[in-house]
């Protein structure tokens, strides 16, 4: 049994390495276009490395005989390509050599296909991925050099500005009543004032105070992140 696993992980490695080598290609053939975000440039940049090390890979998955090991593996694998594939269809549907308006395909492709992840968001994730293969379920699959790259490319991606910053979402509120009314649309949390601080990510309306006629009505319209926000409740109720 674990010869047919053993397989089946060589042949989704294989798939992995095509989608991202298709990838890559698709942006080489427009590498020089004007108007490319920036951060399609710093993402292709590093694709070879993940097609490197899951040739690696490839070859050491072959010879492992260990069911619980493959299945580990496979797991990773497949968050991984789901990745690979996203990026290859933004960058599919983004990229032209001809014309310079690659931003304006960009949004429409991140709205139709990734539901909000960007691509150094994908590309972050796809080089976790990877590192997981390498450091832990295939241990010795990649180079020292290239396990450092990794960190460095992981690094990059979490700290590069976000390809769509543009799109960060709106705030409206209604306030009715004294006191401040203060909205915060960018990064980080927001304090004005003393007493206890409670922050929360909110989606859909927020009623607080327990006057109705003083309640301040919230309407967030969350920004977009690399990746989806989960909806949070804590600290709501019904009214």
């Amino acid at each position: 049994m674990s010869d047919a696993e053993a397989g089946f992980v060589t042949g989704l490695i294989g798939s992995l390495m095509s989608i991202i080598d298709e990838a890559k290609n698709i942006y080489d053939a427009a590498r020089h276009a004007k108007g490319q975000p920036e951060a399609f440039r710093q993402v292709a940049a590093r694709l070879p490395l993940v097609i490197e090390i899951l040739r690696s890979a490839k070859e050491r998955a072959s010879s492992l005989d260990n069911e619980e090991a493959l299945a580990a593996i496979e797991e990773t694998l497949e968050a991984c390509k789901m990745k690979a594939e996203n990026l290859k269809k933004i960058f599919y549907n983004a990229i032209r050599k001809e014309d310079d308006k690659w931003l304006d395909r960009y949004k429409k492709a991140v709205k139709t296909w990734t539901k909000g992840d960007t691509v150094e968001g994908l590309m972050e994730g796809i080089l976790k991925d990877t590192q997981l293969l390498a450091c832990e379920h295939l241990m010795g699959v990649a180079t020292e050099a290239q396990v450092k790259e990794l960190d460095e490319g992981i690094k990059e991606m979490k700290e590069m500005p976000l390809s769509l910053q543009e799109e960060t979402g709106s705030v409206t509120q209604n306030h009715d009543g004294s006191g401040n009314n203060n909205a915060n649309t960018g990064r980080g949390a927001m304090h004005t004032g003393n007493g206890d601080l409670y922050h929360n990510e909110i989606k859909g309306d927020a009623h607080f105070g327990s006057n109705p006629g003083e309640q301040v009505i919230n309407y967030y319209n969350l920004p977009r992140t690399r990746h989806p926000v989960p909806e949070v409740s804590q600290g709501l109720t019904d009214n």
